[in-house]
């Protein structure tokens, strides 16, 4: 089920994506070291002549989303020591900074006057320490949990931050709008190659001017960044969170190595009991989830020794582990994939960890992750923290879960724990009443828009 295909395809029009319900106007680096002729950038010969026209358009904009209860984002930068790497302070090397630039505690890390952030419930200020501010802040949260959809980038620099910031901003899946007077940089040349790629690949490029006449009509309203409308969106009974429109089944390393006991020298000794008692209810919970069109996709581990930082316990990795061909690469019998269902390769004990499992949930309008597999204490629980700290509502199938029988004392725990802190651990039996009339659910459900 998910998201349909004409939902996917289709075009946003000018008025929706601008939305002010679902937008924010982000502020990147208009601080002093960016934007004075003592600052940083002046001071090593940058030319800052079109920055002073830039900031009184971008101000105009600043005041138009203020007026329209727009979400805004004031993003900062600093480069202190401790948060340099090697490859970042050789490009400040080369750029001439006497040290570094925008350090904490200095005039030129302050916002630009004029351009400080009220003390206002919309307006949030997030610093960062690379060029795009999606490396390393809290911008992505910010933006998840607000219900924002639409990011209209302004700032300096255009083919520095701002351009790495629309890049990154795409690549998790928003709407980008540059409007192209309320962004600048020291070159002409620059500014204007970096807005064609933009413009290209990347989102729209559009005027202030038209961005502005547009939330003034508009005017101001509900907006998602309100607690009123954050409470709206929560999805707060078992039966919403499972509606399957938007949820998915991640079943987790349901493949022979995870069943099998080992013995002392690493062979396959016999089953682990309560995981193989298991495989029914599992077998189960995978049909009903089919039925009632859910997506589904299967997390497969691969323990590579090349892959690993360091080298896992005996008792974890067997003999053919290393092999992408390997038989351990089997799912166990009756839990093949079958198509549209997504296979996802693991190397690390979460399934998030390094994997396409959260771009496959973003981009098919998932908010509730199920969780069925081996083991409870290690995969699957790992799994189940990064969801929840994805922000994804998250349940555990108590019985579609186990520990190998050596370990069976930390399956409760860890179930008790996963229960207490980031899911619900309910029945595969209750889970299945939910879909009872899986056939009626999908001629019902209102096909869902991405964000």
């Amino acid at each position: 089920m998910t998201i349909a295909a004409d939902e996917k395809n289709r075009i946003l029009s000018f008025e929706e994506r601008l939305d002010p319900a679902s937008t924010a106007l982000v502020v990147i680096d208009v601080q002093n070291d960016f934007t004075l002729p003592q600052g940083v950038c002046g001071q090593v010969g940058d030319d800052i002549s079109p920055v002073a026209p830039m900031l009184e358009r971008l101000k105009t904009l600043i005041d138009s989303a203020r007026k329209s209860g727009v979400l805004i984002v004031f993003v900062r930068a600093t480069y202190d020591e401790v948060v340099l790497s090697p490859a970042l302070a050789e490009q400040h090397h080369r750029r001439g900074y006497p040290e570094s630039i925008c350090l904490s505690e200095t005039n030129g890390a302050e916002f630009y006057k004029g351009f400080e952030p009220q003390n206002a419930p919309n307006e949030i200020v997030v610093t960062k320490h690379r060029y795009s501010p999606f490396s390393g802040s809290s911008i992505d949260l910010v933006l998840r949990v607000n219900g924002i959809r639409t990011l209209v980038l302004t700032g300096i620099a255009t083919e520095v931050c701002v351009e790495s910031t629309a890049r990154d901003a795409f690549f998790r899946d928003y709407q980008v709008v540059l409007p192209e007077d309320c962004v600048g940089c020291y070159s002409e040349d620059r500014q204007k190659a970096s807005l064609a790629v933009l413009a290209r690949s990347f989102g729209i490029v559009t005027s202030s001017t038209q961005i502005a006449e547009l939330w003034q009509r508009l005017g101001n309203g509900p907006r998602n960044w309100q607690p009123e409308s954050r409470a709206s969106r929560a999805l707060a009974t078992l039966a919403d969170q499972l509606r399957p429109i938007h949820t998915a089944l991640l079943m987790v390393n349901v493949q022979p190595e995870f069943f099998q006991a080992r013995t002392a020298d690493n062979r396959a000794d016999q089953l682990n009991t309560h995981l193989v008692e298991n495989l029914p209810r599992m077998r189960r919970l995978l049909g009903n989830a089919r039925q009632a069109g859910c997506l589904i996709i299967h997390a497969r581990a691969n323990y590579a020794k090349e892959l690993q930082f360091a080298d896992l316990p005996a008792s974890l990795v067997g003999p053919d582990w290393r092999r992408e061909d390997g038989p351990d690469r089997r799912f166990m019998e009756g839990f093949e994939p079958v198509a549209p269902e997504q296979i996802v390769t693991c190397y690390r004990f979460s399934s998030f960890s390094d994997t396409q499992v959260d771009l496959l949930l973003r981009s098919n309008g998932i908010r509730t992750v199920i969780v069925a597999g081996a083991t409870t204490n290690c995969a699957v629980e790992s799994t189940v923290r990064d969801a929840a700290d994805h922000d994804y509502y998250t349940v555990v199938a108590c019985d579609c879960v186990a520990a190998p029988d050596s370990e069976m004392e930390l399956h409760a725990t860890s179930l008790a724990n996963m229960q207490k802190y980031f899911a619900a651990v309910i029945s595969s039996d209750e889970i299945a009443s939910h879909w009872a009339n899986a056939a009626e659910i999908k001629r019902t459900d209102e096909p869902i828009a991405l964000r």
